[in-house]
């Protein structure tokens, strides 16, 4: 992540599916009543949230009245909506009637929780970066990015800052004489490489306290700064007096799509580029296989052992035991890994950011059905991701496969708490899905079968990871590939890809 650019308005959401039922009380507690599949709709109001719920086999987009629309089971404001359990929601109407909302998954529920607080946000007035964006992450996110120090951390990773250089001046083409906007622009590195190459004109959009910075670094380089414009605001807020030919930016967060920067990036997009512009980067793609690694997964369980205490300074805690273990298992791990950890070949799914929709970028499902390559127990996920530059005269990628110089964004795993068995040869079926949150990240639901029909699952926050390595190896120089480097085909270690699309 390069710098701040966030700011922008929320889209219209599809209807949700759920199943609704009535609830009363009875001495036995909560009965449910009425069960029926229904598509949900939800809109803020001055006042509160209104929820439409329409059975499932109509039409949730024709209009009431005249017998060929939906048959609605209740629309109302809501007085309260309260998540009762991994997959369900309670839902208090007016008159004191009870509802019950069902999904499919705890994902389903966090989709409807989250887009809940969405519309209620939106309708108080709140700006889109603050409808989706929690005050104190925020804070913490613009202070973070506006000191030095975290600047000079993402500067001094060669692999990326490099890769950024090769892919700007190898295709010069494509700046030279262009207006070019740079979201998020940190310390205006990108910007002064964009002046480099020739461009007319550079608009340098940075929402943090760096765009000072910029402003400086630019002043100091005057033979290519003096085309760079530092604009100290969010993106939405940015005004400038023309459509833009390229966009540039470093929106990636772990796993791409953490911090939720690609969504600025979008809205750039959206509301300055001209038509047909270049975007660099052009695309990203999310990999995804199975790893073995026992020494990984005894190093998370005994996390907890803390917690079987019976006496500590005589307080039994073991009550806790299971929650924490929980707890440690919901940690993502960033780490660099061998490939050697890998069994299976990769699933991948790819992110077009000249057409993906903000909307898109709210519920990103990976589908996984992937060969097993050797035969043992799986641990989980691993992920990683890579991103291309897609330039009129040269193709650049810049990867983060594991096998490859290590970046500051290293690698990602989903460890299991319960593992899986797989057979060498045989396909495993499952699935890894982020819901985004209003912390700036997603939460991420795993879920795997194994060949002897065991399920596994498991819920874990992207926001809070367990840095298990802290300082990328150092390597001098570019290491991007071009069009058919090691990114380009195999996700950048195997001979397998298992390509998911948008």
């Amino acid at each position: 992540m390069n710098g701040t650019a966030n700011g922008h308005a929320a889209k219209a959401h599809l209807p949700l599916s759920y199943v609704v039922s009535r609830c009363a009380e009875t001495p036995d507690g909560l009965a449910f009543t009425d069960a029926q599949p229904c598509h949900l709709q939800l809109h803020g109001t001055a006042t509160g949230l209104q929820i439409a719920a329409t059975a499932h086999a109509a039409d949730p987009e024709a209009p009431d009245g005249d017998g060929a629309g939906p048959a609605v089971v209740f629309r109302c404001e809501a007085k309260q909506l309260m998540r009762a359990g991994p997959t369900t929601a309670l839902l208090c109407v007016p008159g004191g009637e009870l509802f019950a909302l069902r999904g499919d998954d705890a994902a389903s529920m966090d989709v409807l929780v989250a887009r809940a607080e969405q519309a209620t946000k939106d309708a108080a007035g709140a700006s889109p970066f603050e409808a989706r964006t929690e005050g104190s992450s925020a804070e913490m996110y613009f202070h973070y990015y506006g000191m030095l120090m975290h600047q000079q951390n993402m500067l001094q990773d060669y692999t990326r800052t490099g890769t950024y250089y090769s892919a700007v001046l190898q295709n010069a083409l494509d700046f030279f004489g262009s207006a070019v906007m740079d979201v998020g622009a940190g310390s205006g590195i990108l910007s002064l490489f964009a002046a480099q190459a020739g461009a007319r004109k550079v608009y340098a959009v940075e929402a943090s306290d760096m765009a000072l910075y910029a402003e400086r670094l630019a002043r100091a380089n005057p033979a290519i700064g003096s085309r760079v414009e530092v604009l100290h605001c969010m993106v939405e807020d940015a005004r400038v007096p023309e459509k833009v030919d390229v966009l540039i930016s470093e929106p990636m967060g772990t796993l791409l799509l953490n911090e939720r920067m690609l969504e600025s990036y979008i809205a750039a997009r959206d509301k300055f580029l001209k038509p047909g512009g270049r975007m660099f980067p052009t695309f990203g793609r999310i990999h995804v296989a199975l790893f073995r690694d026992e020494v990984l997964h005894a190093e998370v369980a005994a996390k907890s052992a803390f917690w079987a205490n019976g006496s500590f300074y005589g307080v039994d805690i073991s009550a806790l035991l299971g929650d924490a273990t929980e707890a440690y298992f919901a940690q993502v791990v960033v780490d660099a890994f061998s490939p050697a950890v890998l069994c299976s070949a990769t699933a991948t799914r790819t992110i077009d950011f000249r057409t993906v929709t903000e909307d898109e970028l709210h519920d990103v499902h990976i589908p996984l059905e992937v060969t097993a390559t050797s035969t043992g127990q799986c641990h989980g996920l691993a992920c990683w991701f890579d991103v291309a530059f897609d330039g009129t005269s040269q193709q650049v990628w810049l990867s983060t496969a594991p096998g490859l110089p290590t970046t500051h964004w290293f690698q990602l795993r989903c460890v299991l708490q319960r593992p899986i068995e797989v057979q060498a040869g045989t396909v495993v079926f499952g699935s890894l899905r982020l819901v985004a949150h209003r912390r700036q990240s997603y939460d991420i639901h795993v879920r795997l079968v194994g060949c002897d029909g065991g399920v596994s699952e498991g819920k874990l926050d992207l926001k809070e990871p367990y840095y298990r390595q802290m300082t990328p190896q150092g390597w001098v120089g570019a290491a991007g590939g071009a069009a058919g480097g090691p990114a380009a085909g195999d996700g950048g270690w195997g001979e397998f890809a298992n390509e998911g699309g948008e």
